[in-house]
């Protein structure tokens, strides 16, 4: 991952935990607890996503996100030291909010945790801050505009025994 998508994908995964807070606000306001306790969840994990994809690491579940984000921002200082602890209990109330039978979230509680990913959100996007504000371009260069992603395609594998076969 080079510099500038480092910095594309910290910003787009604050945009996201930024997007996750307000859908986990309107949820409370319309009494929907569960799915902001949800949305909060997914608001926290963005934000660390965020501060992790700052470093250059991206991470593919969520007990790795919290092991990557105890050594790289708990262990220095950056973030409180029961952040992980905190996030691990997130993930169990966001599975009992979008799996349990007959699990019901109180207001009160549903506003502890969005309460909680809002200060964790606003603790990333300040540490992120340095990084990413934008840099104008010297001499009206390229845009910040990410580069399309071109998918990847193996080289295509012939088929032996099938098809025609040619005559020598």
């Amino acid at each position: 991952m080079n510099e500038r998508n480092r910095k594309l994908n910290a910003a787009d995964e604050l945009d996201r935990a930024r997007k996750g807070l307000t859908a986990a606000r309107l949820s409370v306001g319309a009494g929907a607890f569960e799915e902001a306790v949800s949305s909060a969840y997914y608001a926290a994990h963005h934000a660390a996503r965020a501060l992790l994809f700052s470093l250059g690491l991206e991470v593919r579940s969520h007990k790795a996100l919290r092991t990557l984000l105890s050594e790289h921002f708990v262990r220095v200082g950056v973030i409180p030291r029961d952040t992980s602890l905190r996030l691990a209990h997130f993930i169990e109330a966001r599975h009992k909010a979008d799996y349990g039978v007959r699990t019901r979230f109180s207001r009160e509680q549903a506003d502890a945790w969005v309460l909680w990913a809002t200060t964790f959100v606003e603790a990333a996007a300040a540490h992120l801050a340095p990084l990413l504000t934008p840099a104008e371009p010297p001499d009206g260069g390229p845009s910040a505009a990410r580069e399309p992603r071109v998918p990847y395609r193996p080289a295509p594998v012939p088929l032996r025994g099938r098809g025609r076969r040619s005559r020598a």
